[in-house]
């Protein structure tokens, strides 16, 4: 695979530039992807680290001027990760890329300058299979997040969209009022660890849909995970079931038997369960 492919099909960041740019920014999970060279890769007494810029070059480039504002993102907090990457010829004064590494990414932690470089210690190898699963969910809120930034031209509505999109906002506020503010299983009342997810998919919701809390079910975040992945589901009496896909273990684990919600849904939430039942829920 091309490593610009990589990046935007594998990743779903976009280069500024497909010829210059040697990194990417994810603005919403606050991720920066660097390519880096496996020939920069040296032991310390800490573990690894790895050069990832180098002294100021003599002219004028707009890929080391990229990398080091993408560096000042990772000083400011932002998660920082590694494509290795091996060069056709380590002698060459402009390295073209030969291959790459497809299967793990470095993940990067603290920066040091040392010799006029940037060096950032490797703090683990993190395989791409398991960084694209963590990744489904934001991967999918960029592009709804684009479509609604693209499609509606109204900043109020515009904005209530965007922030019940990310469970936020207004519709965060009405959901959990419809749930006395409490996850709708569990009764947890903490409300850091709750998350007011749609029942109906944002993304084949309509607009008025997606702003109607009836269509949102407060749940602790395990089980909202659960819930997103088709895994669990509710009956129109609130009952749970629970997908085959889910060992008896696993069902333990998560505490998932004899479980329903607190009260029966509302007629309009129990609509938006049966969808989720016939369109989401893996049987």
């Amino acid at each position: 695979m091309n490593i610009n492919r990589f990046y935007t099909d594998i990743l779903g960041v976009k280069l500024r530039n497909t010829r210059w740019s040697w990194g990417a920014l994810d603005d919403i999970t606050n991720c920066v992807f660097l390519s880096v060279w496996e020939y920069y890769i040296e032991p310390v007494p800490e573990g690894e680290r790895i050069v990832v810029r180098h002294e100021k070059p003599r002219q004028h480039l707009h890929g080391y001027n990229e990398r080091c504002r993408h560096l000042n993102l990772m000083r400011e907090g932002a998660t920082g990760f590694g494509i290795v990457c091996i060069p056709a010829d380590n002698k060459a004064e402009s390295w073209t890329i030969k291959s790459f590494d497809e299967t793990t990414l470095l993940q990067l932690g603290s920066l040091t300058e040392e010799n006029n470089q940037t060096y950032a210690h490797i703090d683990a190898r993190v395989p791409v299979e398991e960084l694209s699963r963590q990744r489904t969910g934001y991967s999918t809120l960029i592009k709804d997040v684009r479509t609604i930034v693209r499609n509606v031209p109204e900043s109020t509505t515009k904005e209530a969209l965007v922030s019940a999109r990310v469970g936020q906002g207004l519709f965060r506020t009405k959901v959990l009022e419809l749930w006395d503010n409490c996850c709708s299983v569990t009764s947890s009342a903490t409300v850091t660890v709750i998350r007011a997810s749609h029942i109906k998919p944002w993304r084949y919701s309509t607009d008025e849909e997606r702003l109607d809390p009836n269509n949102g079910l407060p749940l602790v975040a395990s089980l909202d995970a659960l819930f997103d992945a088709g895994l669990i589901s509710f009956k129109s009496s609130g009952d749970l079931i629970v997908s085959s896909i889910l060992s008896e273990s696993e069902r333990q684990i998560f505490g998932l038997d004899s479980r329903s919600l607190t009260k029966p849904p509302t007629q309009k939430t129990a609509l938006y369960l049966a969808y989720h039942r016939d369109c989401v829920f893996k049987t």
